[in-house]
């Protein structure tokens, strides 16, 4: 436990104030707080200086082969004069920096009806996605919540693609275990100055539905194994719900790291998946590092499925990030990757990193690639 994290007192005034927190909420303080969450704080999070990489990091070849997919879903749509792409958490901008860039580049007719809109609510990055798109200034804009985006008239709303590039695994989740027959919660208490686990009555019976999934329902409760662990976030479905209301014709893409309803079932997490993240280390301990580590829990595919379909989506694919991204290059031998190399040893290093991308010992078939279309 660091007694240096800024944000631990504020964590123990109010949990003497409330009571024990669901980690629901300390998650949510953690990782969005607006002075002292992870995602608010100057400290470099992303890449080798910092506690994780994404797709985009790791590879900028990513942003390429995104260019050409959304080039090709405008081509779909008919080519037409405005075509939005609306990024859910765009991290540091470095993504939508290098995905302008080449399709300025390399598809001047798309680029010129392309309108990028990120959704942000941390205001360090918002500032920091704004100097990093500065070039961009007449095409991309940065803006705090969905509410900016959500059509008021049929005629307004997103046509085009919604994309979310680990977001969902960053929603704070309610972290349930089934002991002694019945659904209990995981909080965080305090023992005296320290932060400790509590497990109790459920801060809301809403949970129970979506955390009973996790078991077949021929399973007699009296058989279902103590200590199984369960996430439920609830803001998912608000979210998927969300991107219905925005996307009147286009498709949404979704990756992440995360399971499927049969997997679920199956035991690949049973004792639920949450984990912390810190300087590229995974960390054991949850409530440690407050502010200063990285919270996530996989994400359950098939429940953005049935929330989008709730809401007027229909499921493409479900596939791993190995299988769209060769599906992506293939048709032109991965032309976009290489193309601009000045040298045998700048092709050798985007070969290295396409290779990081796609196969399974690297991000594969770790991350997912979710797409729904309208």
């Amino acid at each position: 436990m660091s007694s240096e994290s800024p944000l631990l007192p504020i964590l123990q005034a109010e949990i003497r104030a409330r009571g024990p927190i669901p980690f629901a909420r300390f998650m949510e303080l953690c990782l969005y707080h607006p002075e002292h969450g992870y995602y608010s704080s100057e400290r470099v999070k992303l890449g080798a200086a910092g506690d994780f990489y994404t797709s985009a990091h790791v590879a900028p070849v990513f942003a390429r082969m995104m260019g050409r997919h959304w080039e090709r879903l405008w081509h779909a749509l008919g080519c037409p004069p405005k075509f939005d792409l609306l990024e859910l958490g765009p991290g540091d901008g470095s993504f939508a920096r290098e995905l302008l860039a080449w399709v300025r580049d390399r598809f001047p007719p798309f680029f010129a009806a392309l309108r990028y809109t990120a959704i942000e609510r941390s205001s360090r990055l918002r500032r920091q996605v704004q100097e990093t798109l500065q070039d961009f200034a007449g095409q991309a804009k940065i803006v705090e919540d969905s509410s900016a985006v959500v059509p008021t008239t049929d005629t307004e709303g997103i046509y085009g693609c919604v994309f979310a590039n680990e977001f969902f695994d960053a929603l704070p989740a309610h972290l349930l275990v089934w002991r002694d027959i019945r659904w209990r919660e995981r909080f965080v208490g305090l023992d005296g100055e320290r932060l400790v686990w509590m497990e109790t009555e459920l801060s809301s019976s809403d949970l129970v539905s979506q955390a009973e999934l996790c078991f077949d329902p021929s399973l007699p409760p009296k058989e279902r194994p103590d200590g199984w662990g369960a996430e439920v976030r609830p803001s998912a479905g608000e979210w998927m719900k969300r991107i219905g209301d925005c996307l009147k014709r286009g498709e949404v893409l979704i990756v992440d790291y995360g399971y499927t309803l049969e997997e679920w079932r199956g035991g690949r997490f049973p004792g639920g998946s949450a984990l912390a993240y810190r300087r590229h280390q995974v960390v054991e301990d949850l409530l440690a590092h407050p502010g200063d580590q990285d919270l996530t829990a996989h994400v359950n595919f098939t429940e953005l499925v049935e929330a989008g379909k709730a809401c007027g989506l229909r499921l493409k694919h479900l596939e791993s990030q190995a299988r769209f991204l060769i599906s992506v290059g293939e048709p032109d031998e991965f032309a976009d990757v290489f193309a601009n190399c000045q040298s045998e040893a700048e092709r050798l290093r985007r070969a290295q990193l396409l290779k990081t991308l796609i196969l399974p010992q690297g991000m594969g078939e770790a991350f997912r690639v979710l797409r729904m279309e309208k």
